[in-house]
């Protein structure tokens, strides 16, 4: 991933759903999205000179559940987050939002220590809104709300080489290829006589054929491998039986185009059933549709095999419920945050819950306050959980009092 990796995520779905918002103990109902809310209203930018975080009051912040699972994953999470803090190179990415990168590295570690400490729930809330402040996104109305979508990794058969089962590849980072220091900005491609321009979109390099002898590995369905450009990693199953991670090398730097919501607003699939599985639905029936509509996304993600992954925008490897995606350029990259809203356990199935995270993913789609994706794990269960997960709520991150 190592970028807009994993969370270039299926956030587009627009489940128009109800579901239950707030402290754990005494959630309060709240819409998943308001009658006519869109996904533009969730991705309103910043205005020049605001910040994406407000102080708050934390005692005002629901209770964090701290169950033995909870701690490994977490301190986990921490361990990854702490290790891409203590690389040189991680400097260029502070001051945030007015945090800086030590104040990052203290809390994570205070962090670590209180959750090994605990003795139960109860003494670590307490002791967290003692030594802790929070700052809440102002989301997406300035009033807090941020839309929690989900993300996967996804397990598909794949071969090395192209067979008349496996013909529908994904393609190694060209030569030609200049990644963008700007988030905002397209790739360049090298031409001879070192002149550049902006890298090709996905449609012009799909006609000139211009990624032939690029292909990293091939799937047996064209959606597949879509679904893992969009996704930015995979674990890709040979015909041997071996499982190969394959990770995000790079895109063509061009902006992400939500081909779900194409088929809403066109009537192909309604807003209320839309998901993981209706898309994929959808395109097996009509799979002559499938090249017109991945068409109109431009952006093209690059892969390279991978080990120990997969990993998240910082390099490092994401933990299953406990890394988020969020806007990197606006939010504190590996910090600690807990995510307030409704979480989808069982396709179909949200539940109130306030839990602790860890910001060490980003995404192409990710562009704004509003906006927050929570990394669901591998395989086909993660990813009927990530296309079930659609819920505002609220995201605070969590500062070592000065």
């Amino acid at each position: 991933m190592r970028f807009q990796p994993a969370a270039i995520v299926l956030s587009s779905l627009l489940l128009l759903c109800g579901c239950h918002f707030g402290n754990r103990q005494q959630p309060q109902p709240q819409p998943v999205a308001k009658p006519g809310k869109t996904m533009d209203d969730y991705n309103r930018p910043l205005a020049p000179g605001e910040s994406a975080l407000e102080a708050v009051d934390i005692a005002t912040m629901p209770d964090i559940p701290l169950r033995p699972e909870d701690r490994a994953r977490l301190l986990s999470g921490i361990e990854h987050s702490l290790a891409w803090l203590a690389i040189p190179a991680s400097s260029h990415r502070y001051p945030v939002a007015g945090i800086s990168k030590d104040q990052v590295v203290r809390s994570l570690q205070a962090l670590s220590q209180m959750i090994r400490d605990a003795r139960s729930e109860q003494d670590f809330n307490r002791d967290l809104k003692r030594r802790f402040r929070a700052l809440m996104s102002v989301g997406c109305d300035r009033r807090g709300t941020v839309l929690f979508t989900g993300y996967y990794t996804p397990i598909f058969d794949a071969s090395l080489t192209p067979t008349g089962e496996f013909r529908y590849p994904v393609y190694k980072r060209p030569d030609d290829l200049i990644s963008s220091t700007s988030a905002d900005a397209p790739a360049q491609q090298q031409q001879p006589g070192g002149v550049t321009r902006p890298y090709p979109s996905r449609n012009e390099l799909t006609v000139s054929h211009a990624l032939a002898g690029r292909e990293l590995v091939y799937f047996r369905d064209p959606y597949e491998a879509y679904v893992v450009e969009v996704q930015g990693s995979a674990k890709v199953r040979l015909g041997s039986g071996q499982l190969m991670d394959i990770g995000f090398n790079g895109t063509n730097g061009l902006p992400y185009h939500p081909i779900a919501q194409d088929l809403v607003s066109e009537g192909k699939i309604r807003a209320v059933d839309l998901s993981l599985a209706t898309v994929r639905a959808y395109f097996h029936a009509h799979p002559d549709e499938l090249a017109g509509y991945t068409a109109r996304n431009p952006r093209v993600v690059f892969f390279s095999r991978t080990t120990g992954g997969p990993f998240g925008s910082l390099g490092q490897s994401v933990t299953r419920d406990v890394t988020v995606a969020t806007d990197k350029s606006i939010f504190p990259p590996g910090a600690a945050c807990l995510a307030a809203t409704s979480i989808a356990q069982q396709p179909g199935e949200l539940g109130a819950q306030a839990a602790l995270r860890l910001d060490q993913d980003t995404g192409g789609a990710i562009r704004a306050p509003g906006r927050c994706d929570l990394y669901m794990g591998e395989g086909d269960a993660a990813e009927r959980r990530a296309g079930s997960q659609f819920a505002e709520g609220r995201l605070y991150y969590l500062l070592l009092r000065d």
